[in-house]
């Protein structure tokens, strides 16, 4: 039985040493194989862009909330707000950058 294994995996690892392609052109697969993996793929996109989002709501309910209690904001709370404007501020430049320039 390990003999059968082992020409098995032998036979197995010479085969997909022979797929690989040795000329320097990249070869692109078909639409048709890369479809599903593209939409897997614009999903995961999405789902992460509304979690993100749902994390940013969070994070400014959080940050007036902390301020309505004490009147102003710690030192994290503040490092926390000032990433949140930065993020908007670099996520929205490619809209404003036309405008500027």
């Amino acid at each position: 039985m390990t003999m059968t294994l082992s020409s098995a995996a032998a036979y197995a690892s010479a085969s997909l040493l022979a797929a690989i392609p040795t000329g320097d052109e990249p070869r692109t697969p078909p639409p048709e194989a890369t479809a599903q993996l593209e939409q897997i793929g614009r999903y995961f996109f999405w789902f992460v862009t509304g979690a993100l989002a749902i994390a940013g709501v969070l994070a400014g309910v959080y940050l007036a909330i902390a301020y309505h209690r004490h009147g102003q904001l710690g030192e994290g709370e503040k490092r926390v707000a000032i990433v949140a404007i930065a993020a908007v501020i670099v996520g929205t430049s490619g809209g404003w950058a036309r405008l500027v320039l």
